[in-house]
């Protein structure tokens, strides 16, 4: 069966073509450029917020997410892959230059990977963002798949039933995600810098200072400590604990097994 692409996402669009080729034409891009390869609970909204707030380091959006991609190219008034990015590089800019996206290895598959790289250009700077501990990342996602409780931001919602099976059917699919983006990244040579989820939240300022060090951008004392007026806070508690213990205990060797199956733990 032939994979759904970029063009099955944005056929029959109204757009006008003329307004992206005057903003190309008229509009200078970002300079600077880099993509955040993530997996599902990793800390990627945080990393949004606490980026975004220093309206230095671009925004960090999943612009090219299935689920989005319909309605970006539709603001962007881009049906082809090479004008979409062309105008975020413009549109989704900030003020000093920078243009930053996050997205999974499956994202870029079905935007069209060569596009996806070329229309970025070769000075691309690249992240990999990562959880160390599958268990709970695994629980974070049963929870809020099940809950619709992504984010602190969203409605409290009570707790799911736990679901060892539904659990272990989670994490799988993370380390699937996982060890296609590190395909990825060895497929297309690229040498990011990799950010660990148990970091990034233990200590903000390292992980800023990562980014603009990345992305050559100057960050002062101010940006450390910008406004960040509704930043999410953990949604993990006492269940999410809980649960944990009894899967390590009741799923000792498929933790095992499957920890044995990432890519990450083997190193370059």
């Amino acid at each position: 069966m032939r994979q759904v692409g970029f063009a099955d996402y944005v056929r029959d669009l109204a757009i006008d073509p003329r307004i992206s080729e005057q903003i190309i034409a008229t509009c200078a891009p970002a300079d600077r450029c880099a993509v955040v390869i993530f997996t599902p609970r990793s800390g990627s909204s945080w990393l949004t917020k606490i980026v975004a707030a220093t309206n230095k380091l671009g925004f960090l959006e999943e612009y090219i997410n299935p689920d989005f991609v319909r309605e970006v190219a539709l603001r962007m008034h881009a049906t082809q892959q090479a004008v979409l990015l062309a105008m975020l590089k413009r549109q989704a800019r900030t003020d000093n230059g920078v243009f930053t996206m996050e997205a999974r290895a499956v994202d870029i598959e079905i935007f069209g990977e060569d596009e996806f790289f070329d229309a970025l250009g070769g000075n691309i700077v690249t992240f990999m963002l990562w959880r160390d501990n599958i268990v709970a990342q695994g629980i974070s996602l049963y929870r809020a798949v099940t809950t619709g409780y992504y984010h602190s931001t969203d409605a409290a919602a009570r707790p799911p039933d736990y679901d060892a099976d539904k659990i272990a059917e989670w994490m799988q699919h993370i380390v699937q995600t996982e060890n296609e983006n590190l395909s990825l990244i060895e497929r297309r040579n690229l040498h990011p810098r990799f950010l660990r989820y148990e970091d990034i939240v233990r200590d903000c300022r390292t992980t800023l200072a990562i980014f603009a060090d990345a992305l050559r951008v100057v960050l002062v004392e101010g940006d450390f400590d910008a406004n960040r007026t509704g930043e999410l806070q953990k949604v993990g508690d006492e269940w999410n604990r809980d649960a944990e213990q009894r899967f390590r205990k009741e799923r000792r060797d498929f933790f095992w097994d499957l920890e044995a199956q990432r890519r990450i733990r083997r190193g370059p």
